[in-house]
């Protein structure tokens, strides 16, 4: 059978991978928030990312079934770590200075509709009409969230860094499709995470400074968001994304606005209204309506 085939009728492994990496993204906008307490969003990022590509070093060492990487594809994997996760976790960071978690997964949320287009256009991957009124269905959830959350936070730039990050996230996705058809999930994620890691050394001296002075709450928080959001969910990802369409894979992350509004309210005390909650089950109505569109394909 095909990898497409195979894919819309999901292992269980699949779907352990895919639920990791989901709750553990979700509770990052958490995190994020505790970390910041302590670290300016560069210095959180490197630190973070620092404690991942330990975590990954650690992994790689007992990892028996290494591959041999081309030089063209071990530079394109670094600079794909460097700006699609690099560039994604600083501009998330900066922009959850002003905006809470929960708001902030509903904004990135929207990266789904974005890998979708991009996995139409380079990877000719098929978009049923079912497929797009899931998604159109999830981005109505996720808007009635937003305006249900609107008073707790104001228009400003962290709205524009929010984007940006999005932007990153819906392109990361599809650009690291075509090499987990060549390489072990395991193997790309390692060199992703390290080129992420070296890209992010510029931050060291502020890192240096903060590190001095954080709180341990904040460095707890930080070290947290190092080994499980960062290491296990995008190993977690990565081997979900390698066993079906990236446009299918990627439509299960309108989960994480649900997720990340309750993590946020039991441990941040952000309060959703009941706007938000009915929101957030629309969202999660598109993203059964999308997944089994793509289940009748195959």
């Amino acid at each position: 059978m095909s990898d497409i085939k195979t894919s819309t009728i999901l292992s269980l492994k699949t779907k352990i991978a895919l639920a990791v990496a989901i709750i553990l993204w979700s509770s990052a906008f958490v995190g994020i928030r505790m970390g910041l307490k302590g670290y300016s969003p560069g210095s959180l990022a490197l630190f973070r990312f620092l404690i991942a590509s330990i975590c990954m070093g650690l992994i790689y060492l007992k990892w028996s079934n290494k591959n041999k990487f081309s030089k063209k594809d071990l530079l394109l994997l670094f600079l794909f770590g460097a700006i699609g996760i690099g560039g994604y976790h600083v501009f998330l960071n900066y922009g959850e200075i002003s905006i809470p978690s929960g708001i902030a997964s509903f904004i990135v949320s929207q990266s789904p509709l974005i890998s979708m287009f991009f996995a139409i256009a380079f990877l000719r991957e098929s978009f049923s009409p079912g497929a797009m009124v899931g998604a159109l269905i999830s981005i109505i959830g996720v808007g009635l969230i937003s305006i249900g959350e609107s008073d707790h936070f104001k228009f400003d730039i962290g709205i524009l860094f929010m984007l940006i990050a999005t932007l990153l996230s819906g392109l990361y996705s599809v650009l690291q499709k075509p090499f987990l058809k060549k390489y072990h999930a395991i193997d790309v994620t390692v060199i992703i995470i390290w080129g992420c890691t070296l890209v992010l050394l510029v931050y060291l001296p502020s890192l240096l400074r903060d590190i001095k002075t954080a709180s341990m709450s904040a460095t707890i928080a930080v070290v947290y968001l190092g080994i499980f959001p960062a290491a296990i969910a995008y190993i977690a990802w990565s081997y979900a994304l390698a066993r079906m369409p990236a446009s299918q894979c990627v439509s299960f992350l309108y989960f994480m606005p649900v997720i990340a509004t309750v993590l946020g309210w039991l441990c941040l005390g952000e309060v959703p209204v009941v706007l938000s909650l009915f929101g957030g089950m629309i969202a999660l109505l598109g993203v059964w309506i999308a997944n089994r569109s793509f289940a009748k394909e195959g």
